[in-house]
């Protein structure tokens, strides 16, 4: 939808309408001023702060693929000479392919206005147009704005503060933090333009860092794989230019007027003008696609047994475990006696179900990943409609082991789950138990699989798909052991009515997971209580808590996450850990993931962490954090606590 903003702006004002109902803004903009009193200087220090409504934001003053940027007329104005605005630097919103270069959730712009009367008052009226868009549409926004500011002493003013704060937002012009070296325009074999740029800087990017291109053409430019030379301290950006113009139209436009990149890395951010060359001699060639060794050369050993060893893991989880020991029921019940090739048959489908299921989630997350969507492990769980699916489920197999699912079910479900015998489903009823499985492991994070999947989720789909695989592998080993060796059945205990009762506890289980599911439905549609001792968290309070010396323990959590249970249940709210964690040095910060949340994706995310808990400790002596493994352990969290102290 926001390709069609420009078209929309447009036509809604081009055209306006005889009559309109009131519009609904998203945007709450406001003029401030630093100052109670003009002073007597020939300027004046104002802010434009804006605040958007949830899932909204607009754009800089180079959109990028679609959009417009906020536009200011200052018409009727009062004292007025001309005014100059400065740009926080942006971030990186892709949809569908389209980047956009957007504000989110609120910004301060800080300008300075020159007075024509120096010494005197000022009125101001400013007419303000916004293009504010949220995922699924662009809506245009005007506000009038007004601010008077008397003539007298220029004392600051409560918003003083709040221009500063904007003012460490903008980018650095010609800092060492980047420095322009030279730039020029490549293709590759598939006659794509590129925009290659190099600049010297003193601090290696994070994974994390971009680049925003900005020239009078308006071409967009997609976002840049960037290398580092430590040796030369050089940073190379390799970004594709989203035009069908030729090289040479390209390089006439980008030579034309001004052509400079804003270099942003978390909050460091730089801007500086660059000169276009020729493409130099020694330039850097164009990176080759990896051929399928390499690929696999970049995954570790180790990497692959983790994902292999966590899923095996998940088998245990008190989710999971219910539906293991139903298919092994189902062939103890028979008292082993199914031939080999049944039993091969049936849990080779179960494992299959596992594997599909898997690859159809790495492919899932690997299309959001490209669409620039936030990805995690259990995400899923975040979304009301796959939550009711997943109680109705998991409801009717629990009634169904009770002996009371009485519901006749369309023949074309009944089919594969209606028995040969009582207790022998179809294939297709073997291979969607391992699809169930799979669903219900997902809302836990077992040792190894935070690892495995932190790698696969900051990596192409390649990894995605290779990590998924091997995971999906690991939850369906113990199906595929028994599969291979049938054998194992011997050692089981003979049919009995010891049978009848495991299964009634079996189906307990599976009943307390659907009202588990149930309470999390509830809560995603609330706003969730924080526990208690803990405030909500706010990236920005961190550094300033750990620069007056204090210990701040951060916990990612959320209501769906089983393993952030265990984590409470067990460690943080034990009676020594609570007072141990009431020290009065001690801030206590918490972050709900159980919605959608993007700022606590993008914290994930800066760890190269995708899914929950994550827990980390900052502290004088680590003010960058020591991040605690998935499974907590009261040792851990205090030897983190008192390294982070410098104790």
């Amino acid at each position: 939808m926001r390709t069609l903003a420009t078209l929309l702006f447009f036509v809604l004002f081009a055209f306006p309408a005889h009559a309109q109902a009131p519009q609904k803004n998203h945007a709450e903009p406001r003029l401030f001023s630093t100052v109670q009193g003009t002073g007597d200087g020939e300027t004046v220090n104002i802010g434009l702060y804006m605040k958007f409504e949830k899932d909204w934001d607009t754009y800089w003053r180079m959109p990028g693929d679609a959009g417009l940027a906020p536009v200011l007329e200052w018409k009727g104005s009062e004292n007025f000479k001309s005014y100059e605005m400065q740009w926080p630097a942006p971030q990186r919103m892709t949809v569908a392919g389209l980047d956009n270069n957007i504000y989110k959730e609120e910004v301060t712009f800080p300008i300075t206005v020159t007075l024509e009367n120096p010494g005197q008052a000022i009125d101001l009226k400013l007419h303000l147009d916004l293009l504010v868009c949220s995922l699924e549409m662009c809506v245009p926004e005007k506000h009038d704005l007004t601010l008077s500011v008397p003539a007298g002493e220029a004392t600051p003013t409560a918003d003083a503060k709040l221009y500063a704060e904007a003012v460490k937002t903008i980018p650095l012009k010609n800092a060492d933090l980047f420095r322009p070296a030279r730039a020029w325009l490549d293709f590759d074999k598939s006659n794509k333009n590129y925009l290659v740029a190099e600049a010297v800087t003193t601090k290696p990017p994070s994974s994390h860092a971009d680049i925003f291109v900005e020239h009078p053409s308006y071409t967009a430019f997609g976002k840049p794989a960037l290398t580092y030379d430590d040796d030369t301290k050089t940073l190379t950006a390799r970004m594709e230019a989203h035009s069908n113009a030729s090289m040479e139209d390209l390089k006439k436009e980008l030579e034309e007027g001004k052509f400079s990149l804003t270099f942003v890395d978390g909050k460091l951010s730089a801007e500086a003008d660059f000169p276009l060359i020729a493409k130099p001699a020694d330039a850097p060639e164009e990176r080759q696609p990896l051929a399928l060794k390499e690929k696999m050369e970049g995954i570790s050993l180790g990497l692959l047994l983790a994902a292999l060893l966590g899923g095996l893991i998940l088998n245990l989880m008190p989710c999971v475990l219910p539906v293991l020991s139903l298919k092994i029921l189902s062939v103890v019940s028979h008292g082993g006696k199914d031939n080999r090739a049944t039993i091969f048959r049936n849990f080779m489908a179960s494992a299959l179900g596992i594997l599909c299921s898997f690859w159809l989630m790495a492919a899932i997350l690997a299309a959001l990943k490209s669409a620039g969507g936030a990805v995690g492990w259990g995400i899923q769980f975040q979304n009301p409609t796959f939550l009711v699916f997943l109680i109705v489920v998991v409801f009717l197999f629990a009634a169904n082991m009770w002996g009371l699912f009485e519901i006749p079910l369309p023949r074309f479900i009944a089919k594969h789950i209606a028995a040969k015998h009582e207790n022998e489903p179809t294939l297709t009823g073997h291979f969607l138990t391992g699809a169930f499985a799979t669903l219900l492991a997902t809302p836990c994070t077992a040792p190894f699989l935070g690892t495995a999947v932190g790698f696969a989720l900051s990596r192409g789909t390649f990894e995605i798909m290779t990590i998924f695989t091997f995971l999906g592998l690991g939850l369906a080993l113990p199906y595929i052991a028994l599969a291979v060796s049938p054998g194992l059945f011997r050692f089981m205990p003979k049919p009995g009515a010891w049978m009848v009762k495991l299964k009634k506890v079996l189906a307990l289980a599976l009943l307390a997971t659907a009202l588990w599911l149930g309470s999390v439905l509830v809560t995603i549609s609330t706003t969730p209580a924080l526990d208690a001792g803990w405030q909500k968290f706010d990236v920005a309070l961190i550094a300033p808590a750990v620069a007056e010396g204090k210990t701040v323990v951060v916990d990612v959590t959320a209501d769906w996450c089983l393993t952030c249970k265990a984590n409470k249940k067990f460690v943080l709210e034990q009676e020594d850990m609570i007072e141990a964690l009431s020290a009065p040095n001690i801030l206590l910060m918490q972050a709900d993931w159980t919605t959608r949340n993007e700022n606590i994706a993008a914290y994930l995310k800066s760890f190269d962490r995708y899914g929950i808990p994550f827990n980390i400790v900052y502290g004088p002596a680590a003010p960058d954090g020591i991040p605690l493994p998935e499974l907590l352990s009261k040792k851990a969290v205090l030897d983190a606590i008192a390294v982070a102290a410098g104790e």
